[in-house]
């Protein structure tokens, strides 16, 4: 007798939404249990953490729902920044004894993030201190992860505040310079760093860093600590420390932190590995991913270039998008040789976005691959003939 078939196995159950008041509940258990009253200065008592927390869970979609903060016993509860976390969503259980303090916190897992007046030196979290201007009162923020320190810093900086044409990405190949002091230090990182592509050299230009515990100067810029080594770099260049801290701590950062990104897709000579790619990566854009359109395009092949404009018998087509500062946006524009310009795209989701377009040109319809890509495949195929 033929064993009956087993019923499919269900569908898994949607992931549980973060929770602030399960999070403020949970840390206050860790609190009591890891027995280290001297370093806050103040703790709010549980209920007040509760009753901020459930405000959270009631609001819904607050960008930094479910994470605990602190902040530096010399910043007022009152400050920007610290107002500006707990508005995003933080729910701020207290103050912490001092920077070291505050990064110890986030080390024993007791908060996610710290606001500090300083950068502590700590192996095990991460230290954001952003450009001089763009967190005012506080200068750091520690967190047990890049991605969490990003989320607070892109909540507490006014979008309004980067340059026009500010580097959303270290690029493909970023440099980076360590001097000859420091780069014995630094061998395990720099060997990190050189297997992700990175360019390392010990000329004293460009981006630099320095291991944990050396004093870098004083400077207005950004600097990152991750994995015990501090990245030091430019004003307004914090997205490229970013980029680079995260070779070391294998995370992937899906959003920059200057929140000022234009989307702008591209199908042809533009697309990662294709020869005008150059221009996107000089400008500091930023790859977030590939994209089909609504079936309503056509693709011509023009000079190297994808021809692409909207017609009633089109069809879909793959392309890649990417972020750019307006300023840096604008400049792509104005750089434009014709038939090129940007216009409006719909993809197939129905969002619609801007997209590097081509008015009409004479040169083959190359629709049918749907892809740049698979056209230069088959081009080249073809070229080949038998062998």
């Amino acid at each position: 007798m033929d064993t009956p078939p087993l019923p499919p196995e269900p569908p898994p159950p949607p992931p549980v939404a973060a929770s602030a008041q399960r999070a403020v509940a949970a840390a206050l258990d860790l609190i009591a249990t890891a027995d280290r009253p001297g370093l806050w200065a103040t703790l709010r008592a549980g209920e007040d953490v509760l009753v901020d927390a459930k405000a959270v869970d009631d609001h819904g979609g607050l960008p930094l729902a479910g994470l605990l903060a602190a902040a530096e016993d010399t910043l007022s509860p009152t400050a920007d920044p610290v107002r500006r976390l707990a508005e995003a969503g933080a729910v701020v259980l207290g103050t912490a004894r001092g920077a070291p303090a505050a990064a110890e916190l986030v080390a024993l897992g007791l908060i996610d993030l710290a606001l500090t007046t300083q950068a502590p030196r700590h192996p095990d979290v991460v230290c954001l201190t952003p450009t001089a201007g763009l967190l005012p009162a506080a200068g750091a923020v520690v967190a047990g992860t890049l991605a969490d320190g990003c989320r607070a810093l892109t909540a507490m900086t006014d979008p309004g505040a980067w340059p026009a044409d500010v580097r959303l990405a270290a690029g493909e190949r970023p440099r980076l310079t360590v001097s000859h002091q420091h780069r014995t230090a630094l061998r395990h990182a720099v060997g990190e760093l050189l297997v992700a592509g990175v360019e390392v050299t010990t000329v004293d230009t460009g981006t630099a860093m320095v291991p944990i515990g050396q004093r870098p100067g004083t400077s207005d810029g950004p600097q990152v600590t991750a994995h015990g080594v501090r990245f030091l770099g430019r004003p307004f260049d914090d997205q490229v420390l970013l980029d680079l801290a995260a070779l070391l701590t294998g995370e992937q950062l899906k959003k920059p932190y200057p929140a000022t990104g234009t989307a702008l897709i591209v199908f042809g000579a533009h697309l990662r590995g294709q020869p005008r790619n150059v221009e996107l990566r000089d400008l500091g854009a930023r790859f977030t991913g590939g994209v089909r359109t609504a079936p309503r395009y056509r693709m011509r092949a023009l000079d190297g270039q994808a021809g692409v404009h909207p017609s009633d018998d089109g069809a879909a087509l793959l392309g890649e998008r990417w972020l750019l500062a307006p300023g840096s946006l604008a400049r792509f524009r104005a750089a434009l040789p014709p038939p090129m310009t940007l216009g409006p795209v719909e993809l197939d989701d129905g969002e619609p976005a801007t997209a590097l377009l081509s008015h009409p040109a004479p040169g083959p319809d190359i629709t049918e691959f749907g892809d740049w890509r698979a056209y230069l495949r088959h081009r080249t195929a073809t070229r080949r003939g038998p062998g």
